[in-house]
């Protein structure tokens, strides 16, 4: 690989000239320079791309403009004028507004509540709020947007998919002059991805501008005017979208050239091993059979709401089934709770990291951990030199980048985090593993880290069953694929046979793979 030396860019023009300019930005945490003397502009008006890979900088330089960190060193320009935020509360105030990657919301608030959170409509009589003028705004608001939701319904009984488009909504209703968006399709659908960039395209029309972060490279040339891409928390470049290219913006992130996107796979698929039989679960899924191969990646393809994480859970009796049974070496397995799952070699890396793969207040060791204490150690004692290697072994295996072992969950990028769950699971040798959208907010770089990881698995035996929404993905890392249609199986495709026009055409009801 070609070592890629990325020239700085060119002096910019007066600060007047951007609606935000950022001068000689630096953010320091302890042990970690998360930004280093970033100096570039933003255009009014316009859509503009941060891209880097997972660390690089990106999402830290936006909770800067939004008021909830601080910069240790430089100053931001709003307007020509010196921007100094409270919070993001005060944020808001100056018209600046932010959709997190990873969803902000309470999950006991209602629908309405989590709209209106932070910028209520008080009743005629303080301090009640006028819960009936909210509701009449919202449903007014939601019919013109095309969205159906009902207001009363807490935020926790949603999807994840429907909690992100009702944050962008939120964030669209503050008539805000800038919109931060941080991985905000991560979770969409095909036809919400399409409602996004349609609003998108809407606010720049009407002079609001949007910065954006997106691994996702056809996105990002999809809505991008300009295109600045960061490197290990300092600014490599800022270039009109249409003067660069997909590689381009790839070899300035990674810094070198990649010469591949998917790596080949070496090892042969065996026997079968694992196998689900006639899994029901009724208004979910009905009748779900398929078996998986010794070294095999099984992909699993569908529709948001056709049951897929729905199947994993119920495989490891996170939730419950009506009827089905699993084999593993031709053996019928009893599984009472997650625990029996592990214990006999199955574990899933759930879809939602942050919420039901990590505990964010713990550390990268105590995260990893955490499954191993009772499965691998088997002991009431915490047996720390033991765990301390078995940490080390998955920090360096997995390159997660951290200032150390002992460093919080939470600080860290969200590929680290991923490589932090996968640490997890992997500790305990598992014989099947079920991934739920393993790289989503992923950049490209970790993401094929993470393929050759799977690969590596696969060559150790791990047979594994990949749950994904990136068509691309799903075609390039699966030996087979299961196609998933409103509950059912609606066909199982060979490699010879794997294309992303049969599977769409499974996927939306069609029949005979």
């Amino acid at each position: 690989m070609e070592a890629y030396n990325g020239q700085a860019a060119p002096p910019y023009a007066p600060a007047s000239d951007y609606i935000l300019a950022f001068q000689h930005i630096s953010k320091d945490f302890p042990g970690v320079h998360a930004l280093s003397d970033v100096n570039f502009g933003i255009r009014p008006g316009c859509v503009h791309v941060l891209a880097g890979e997972n660390g690089a900088g990106k999402s830290t330089l936006l909770k800067v403009i939004n008021g909830l960190y601080k910069p240790t060193e430089g100053q931001v320009l709003y307007a020509g004028q010196p921007l100094h935020l409270s919070g993001t509360a005060d944020a808001l105030r100056h018209g600046i507004s932010m959709i997190y990657q990873e969803l902000n919301i309470i999950p006991e608030m209602t629908v309405l509540e989590n709209l209106y959170l932070g910028h209520e409509t008080p009743s005629k009589v303080p301090p009640f709020l006028s819960r009936k003028s909210m509701a009449r705004t919202a449903r007014a608001f939601l019919a013109q947007q095309g969205l159906d939701f009902d207001l009363n319904r807490k935020m926790k009984d949603l999807s994840i998919a429907q909690a992100q488009m009702l944050e962008i909504v939120k964030a669209i209703t503050v008539n805000a002059r800038i919109i931060l968006m941080d991985e905000p399709t991560s979770s969409l659908t095909e036809a919400e991805v399409d409602f996004l960039f349609k609003k998108i395209f809407e606010l720049r029309a009407s002079g609001i501008t949007v910065i954006y972060i997106s691994h996702k490279m056809d996105e990002i040339f999809t809505v991008a005017d300009y295109i600045t891409v960061l490197r290990d928390g300092q600014h490599i470049n800022t270039l009109p979208a249409k003067d660069t290219s997909i590689p381009h913006v790839i070899e300035m992130m990674v810094g070198r050239k990649m010469t591949e996107v998917y790596p080949p796979k070496q090892c042969e698929v065996g026997d079968v091993v694992f196998k689900v039989d006639n899994f029901s679960r009724r208004g979910v899924f009905h009748d779900i059979s398929f078996e998986l191969h010794k070294g095999e990646v099984l992909g699993v393809s569908g529709l948001i709401g056709a049951g897929r994480s729905e199947i994993a859970r119920a495989i490891m009796a996170m939730d419950p089934k009506d009827c089905g049974d699993v084999y593993l070496d031709g053996k019928k397995l009893r599984i009472r709770d997650v625990n029996d799952a592990i214990s006999q070699g199955i574990a899933l890396i759930p879809e939602d990291r942050r919420r039901q793969g990590l505990t964010l207040i713990l550390s990268v060791s105590q995260n990893i951990g955490l499954v191993s204490y009772k499965h691998i150690f088997h002991s009431k004692w915490i047996k720390h030199k033991e765990v301390k290697r078995l940490v080390e072994r998955m920090c360096r295996s997995l390159s997660i980048k951290a200032p150390s072992a002992d460093t919080r969950v939470e600080k860290l990028s969200g590929g680290n985090q991923q490589k932090t769950v996968l640490g997890k699971w992997l500790s305990i040798q598992p014989r099947i593993l079920i991934l739920d959208e393993p790289t989503r907010g992923i950049d490209v770089g970790t993401k094929y880290e993470i393929y050759k990881l799977i690969h590596e698995m696969c060559n150790k035996g791990v047979s594994i069953l990949l749950i994904d929404s990136d068509l691309e993905e799903l075609m390039g890392m699966s030996d087979r694929v299961l196609v998933i249609s409103r509950g059912t199986v609606a066909g199982v495709l060979a490699k010879p046979e794997i294309n992303a026009t049969r599977i769409m055409h499974l996927a939306v009801g069609g029949t005979g793979a």
